[in-house]
């Protein structure tokens, strides 16, 4: 009897105040939709650096026939200049920073090119003396590219010398900018649809003023009288939490997994739908969690029992 009496309640006291409970699950939605983007978008951050640190870090591109930087003007890089950035990748001065190194040759470099631009008319234009000689590194610390990138930098035989970190600096500092303004946006939100719930809850003790009055008087518990208002804005928040959780399952379905890992590649971009089996019991419990809190505080106020 006592549940059938709290869900009746709850029943009527979001029917009463149907436009601000809606105007709750909006506000939380919107809000909590920002909040598990900006959650996906640091788990991708995360992924993405883990990713680029467990494949090469530092590529080194020994001069071809076809190089035109400065320190290529002595043509191909010759056996004595392979054989001197071979033997400073193994040094004493370098060993410490670097975890291994790969060197892959002009008949390596070809079949790769190959593989990559198949079907292509102008393959057929190159043989492996067209490939330069590289050398693929993998850093102990991949704060320490830069300091590699400088020793080889400029080295004769040496065309060109790739950080893979740095060339995507640019993306993740983006990604880090966006997961931070999705959160600033949702803290406004979470802080507008707390101060919704807080309304809803003073209207719903003002419409039933009467009823408290006679459940003092026959001695219902503080818990009793106060339990049917906090679980109306918990509702309305769950429901919030469920519609983000579907806008973040479009997202994902359409835009990363349709549209952005196709792009960038399956291996970069990580997230997806499956991550929704985490993130969505946060936001609803989110939700939930907040919302009993600001129905706590305006019962505090406005509810004397």
């Amino acid at each position: 009897m006592r549940a059938r009496y709290i869900v009746g309640e709850i029943v009527t006291g979001l029917w009463r105040n149907i436009a601000m409970v809606i105007s709750v699950v909006i506000v939380t939605a919107v809000s909590l939709t920002f909040v598990g983007t900006g959650l996906l978008m640091q788990k991708q951050i995360m992924d993405m650096k883990d990713t680029l640190v467990e494949q090469s870090q530092v590529t080194i591109y020994l001069c071809s026939p076809h190089s035109t930087s400065a320190s290529c003007a002595g043509g191909a890089a010759t056996d004595a200049q392979i054989e001197s950035v071979q033997q400073a990748l193994e040094g004493d001065v370098l060993s410490p920073y670097i975890a291994s190194a790969e060197q892959r040759s002009q008949d390596e470099a070809l079949s790769i090119y190959q593989e990559q631009f198949a079907g292509e008319g102008f393959v057929s234009n190159f043989t492996a003396e067209d490939m330069p000689v590289s050398f693929h590194i993998t850093l102990k610390n991949a704060d320490d590219s830069a300091a590699v990138v400088e020793f080889f930098q400029g080295r004769d035989g040496v065309d060109e010398v790739t950080d893979l970190l740095s060339a995507f600096a640019p993306f993740i500092d983006v990604l880090n900018q966006s997961t931070l303004f999705a959160l600033g946006l949702a803290v406004l939100m979470l802080i507008a649809a707390l101060l919704l719930v807080a309304t809803t809850i003073r209207m719903s003790v003002a419409n039933r003023r009467r009823e408290i009055a006679i459940m003092r008087l026959v001695g219902a518990s503080n818990l009793f009288i106060r339990l049917p208002f906090l679980l109306e804005g918990a509702v309305a928040a769950i429901i919030g939490g469920v519609i983000a959780s579907g806008m973040l399952w479009m997202g994902l379905h359409y835009i990363v997994q349709g549209w952005l890992a196709p792009t960038l590649g399956e291996q970069l971009i990580t997230v997806g739908v499956a991550d929704l089996i985490w993130a969505a019991p946060v936001l609803i419990g989110l939700g939930a969690v907040l919302s009993i809190a600001s129905s706590v505080v305006s019962l505090n106020r406005y509810l004397k029992v």
